[in-house]
């Protein structure tokens, strides 16, 4: 069979590292799919770049004055851009799948006999209204004319653009109400992971672990659960932590440093706990909860980024209404003690992730898209 070059550009930043590669990754392991992938990194920027993309007036951030949120985006899609004649004419690409519009705002110049798939976990009108790029009361005032400019960007990127795949359906709903995109060129491609073909539910030990995983461990919500566990829980359980982030030492908390995601010390944290918390107050959607569920480990959860679309609203986790110490201790109490109801959710989570999330299952439908 002949495989179809076909160009992946992918940003790296927080979540976003695992999106694209996983894809890439099963494409050279299936050629009987026909996509020869070339994985191209947005980020991390060289240096020189990176310092001026980072870069920022000390003050003006905090009035709402600060241009961050488009020179960050300005910059890094100009590095992509940059790679448009490696692309098109060394690879001989005729396909670009780029996640995400952030990175990729310069690919509305490719040449018009180019296919341009772009993936987004979030649209700029959707991050607009939240701390991601306005973080206090100035800059949500300042931000129409700080975003003016790449607002259009984005417009001229998405009306390019043959294809979007949106990760969840409101970033779909999104781009028909907002932006006015056919809805027949939007489809939607979650994050996907291989699925075990079994469920392996754990028995409770003498002291149940409670997981957590978070690099930025302040915005993921991490002082509050460990505040809960101090208060709640210290006596009953044990509170792995992986994160990149400093950590207030404490009885019963291990923290876990320097862990990669699908290293044998990552998948180990999954393999051995008992119940995950996702107590995150800023998301745009919550891979973690996907890989819980994969996992076949219990899943509590704020009301965060796409948490009810993952978890059913419920029916295959536990979501908080509120998230505070007692509401988070609650939540974990119900899963240590209703083991009926555990597995009735845990069961309901793994054939939620079998049937969405697969990545065999969007991998293919992928390879489909792209030829």
């Amino acid at each position: 069979m002949i495989r179809q070059p076909v160009a992946f550009i992918n940003e790296n930043e927080l979540g976003h590292g695992s999106y694209l590669p996983r894809f890439v990754e099963y494409f050279e392991k299936h050629p009987e799919l026909g996509v020869a992938p070339l994985l191209l990194n947005a980020t991390p920027l060289p240096e020189e770049l990176k310092r001026k993309a980072n870069s920022s007036i000390r003050g003006l951030r905090r009035i709402g004055l600060d241009t961050h949120v488009s020179r960050w985006r300005q910059i890094v899609s100009a590095h992509v851009g940059s790679m448009i004649p490696e692309i098109t004419e060394r690879h001989g690409a005729r396909t670009v799948v780029v996640n995400t519009q952030s990175v990729g705002l310069e690919l509305a110049r490719l040449p018009p006999d180019v296919r341009l798939i772009v993936c987004m976990d979030a649209t700029f009108q959707q991050l607009s209204r939240t701390p991601w790029f306005a973080p206090n009361w100035p800059s949500r005032l300042t931000l129409p004319i700080i975003t003016r400019e790449l607002m259009r960007q984005e417009e001229a990127l998405l009306h390019r653009a043959d294809q979007i795949l949106a990760w969840s359906t409101p970033v779909s709903d999104s781009l028909v109400t907002e932006y006015a995109i056919d809805q027949r060129k939007i489809g939607i491609l979650p994050p996907s992971m291989e699925v075990p073909a079994n469920l392996a539910l754990r028995e409770l030990g003498a002291k149940p672990r409670i997981l957590f995983l978070g690099g930025d461990f302040r915005r993921k919500g991490g002082p509050l659960l460990l505040n809960c566990f101090r208060n709640y829980l210290q006596d009953r359980c044990e509170l792995h932590v992986v994160t990149q982030s400093e950590v207030e030492p404490l009885p019963g908390v291990v923290v876990h440093r320097g862990v990669r995601a699908s290293s044998p010390e990552w998948h180990e944290c999954w393999r051995t706990a008992d119940v995950f918390v996702f107590p995150s107050t800023l998301e745009t959607f919550g891979i973690v909860l996907v890989e819980a569920l994969a996992y076949g480990v219990p899943a509590v959860s704020s009301d965060v980024g796409a948490a009810r679309m993952i978890l059913e609203d419920g029916a295959a986790g536990w979501i908080l209404d509120t998230l505070t110490e007692r509401s988070v201790a609650s939540a974990i109490e119900k899963v240590l003690d209703d083991r009926e109801e555990t597995r009735r959710r845990v069961e309901a989570g793994f054939s939620h992730v079998r049937r969405s999330f697969s990545l065999e299952n969007n991998a293919r439908a992928l390879a489909a898209r792209v030829q």
